[in-house]
């Protein structure tokens, strides 16, 4: 018998784990993944700022308020782009 079923369990793995801390500029800049990636979490490490993602370099796909993260599907993609209201602050993308 298991001794505590309730708590979640997610399963991980795939071609590719995919992992940066990355500091963001006040435009988009494409992070592409190196390989295959079916899930990418995006977390806003800012303590002030708001990050914004997008597919295409110009469509917002999402905004991370400060210590917001944001999990995408992103199976067929290659990469997106991530900026932040002012540069200079801190995204961390892993994707399995």
């Amino acid at each position: 018998m298991w001794a505590d079923s309730s708590k979640p369990v997610r399963v991980v793995g795939g071609d590719v784990n995919f992992y940066e801390d990355y500091t963001v500029t006040n435009l988009y800049v494409e992070r592409v993944f190196g390989g295959i990636v079916e899930s990418l979490t995006i977390t806003n490490d800012s303590d002030t700022d708001i990050i914004s993602v997008s597919f295409d370099g110009a469509t917002l796909e999402g905004e991370l308020n400060p210590g917001e993260s944001l999990t995408l599907n992103v199976k067929g993609r290659t990469s997106v782009y991530v900026k932040g209201d002012t540069g200079d602050d801190q995204a961390r993308l892993w994707g399995w």
